[in-house]
């Protein structure tokens, strides 16, 4: 059985470029057929380097009968639109993140999802250092994780919405992105923290701004510190707003994560890129890892990719689903509604958008 794919928009450039590389290169059970933009151009120079069809029309390649499944990387505040019509057309959908701008479109897709198969592409579960790491909090290395911190930062230069181009487009369009720099990479960290910590958030207190870049039309920084409903406290700092994409000493994307037995640094994009120090058989002392190549970044797309392949042959719910991106999103939303208000905000979070 071979699953063909079609790619929904380009517009998050960053995931939809890498994704088409793996299926070019070859996954067994998936084949690229296809891929839609309304940017003609754009959408014909996508198509001739990745050997495949184009159009400006989503529903025409979504209803294509060679297009089984489809990656939606169109922005944001579409993807409701696209998922839905890809659920209507029976086509199951690996979805880039954030699920939404809003609950109510969140909800949309949650729905579609009863329909169709849906997979939030979370690149974060699908690295092989953090799933190694994951794999030794749940053998015990550390106790229990207790409390958290994840940080990156990440210059607004690096932002484009598209190859070649230095504007940020959409990304600093409210209404189509639906946040700047804390939504953008920060509900990446609010899955992170759910799928390590195990546990659903209960509060949250944050600080939203533009620290750097006032005129930017969205926030270039975010903080958020959450009470977990197992006790934990977790803070996510998501920025647009460094210098330049390297920082002094520090990897600009790591996080800190202290258990009652112990504690964890991940660095993926430094060396080592992580860091386990329990205190107690067999995991007492210090252990490194460091992971060369593709398997430092690259590597979560493929797996990403072999796994939405796996639960569309199987016909088995993905990991992550759209549940999960849509308290993903819940997170960051909150979040900003606890800054808007100056209080302490509990979940669930009934907002709608910002």
């Amino acid at each position: 059985m071979v699953i063909r794919i079609g790619i929904v928009g380009l517009h998050n450039h960053y995931h939809a470029y890498p994704f088409a590389k793996e299926l070019v290169r070859g996954i067994p059970g998936l084949e690229l057929v296809g891929v839609a933009d309304e940017r003609a151009e754009l959408a014909e120079s996508f198509a001739r380097e990745h050997g495949c069809d184009w159009t400006t029309d989503y529903a025409q390649l979504i209803n294509r009968d060679d297009v089984d499944a489809v990656i939606v990387t169109s922005y944001t505040s579409a993807h409701a639109d696209h998922v839905e019509l890809a659920a209507a057309a029976g086509k199951p959908v690996l979805l880039d993140k954030p699920i939404a701008t809003t609950m109510a479109d969140a909800d949309r897709i949650v729905e579609a999802g009863k329909t169709v198969r849906v997979m939030l592409a979370y690149l974060l579960r699908f690295l092989p250092a953090y799933l190694e790491v994951r794999d030794a909090v749940k053998q015990g290395a550390v106790g229990d994780l207790v409390s958290g911190f994840y940080s990156i930062r990440f210059p607004v230069g690096a932002i484009t919405d598209a190859p070649g181009v230095t504007e940020q487009g959409w990304y600093t369009d409210p209404i189509r992105g639906g946040g700047g720099g804390f939504l953008d990479h920060g509900v990446h960290f609010t899955d992170f923290f759910r799928w390590f910590f195990e546990s659903e958030p209960a509060t949250v207190t944050a600080h939203i701004g533009s620290l750097t870049y006032k005129d930017l039309g969205v926030e270039d920084y975010g903080i958020a510190t959450y009470t977990l409903a197992n006790g934990a406290i977790v803070t996510v700092e998501s920025t647009w707003h460094a210098p330049d994409y390297f920082g002094p000493l520090n990897s600009p994307d790591h996080a800190s994560l202290s258990g009652t037995k112990g504690e964890i640094e991940l660095h993926y994009q430094k060396s080592p890129q992580t860091e386990i120090q329990g205190t107690q058989e067999p995991w007492l002392g210090r252990r490194y890892m460091d992971f060369t190549g593709e398997d430092r970044y690259e590597a979560c797309y493929r797996n990403l990719l072999i796994a939405f392949e796996e639960a569309v042959r199987l016909d088995t719910e993905p990991v992550p689903n759209a549940v999960d991106g849509k308290i993903a999103l819940e997170m960051i939303l909150a979040a900003y509604a606890s800054h808007e208000t100056g209080q302490r905000v509990a979940f669930p979070f009934a907002g709608g958008s910002r």
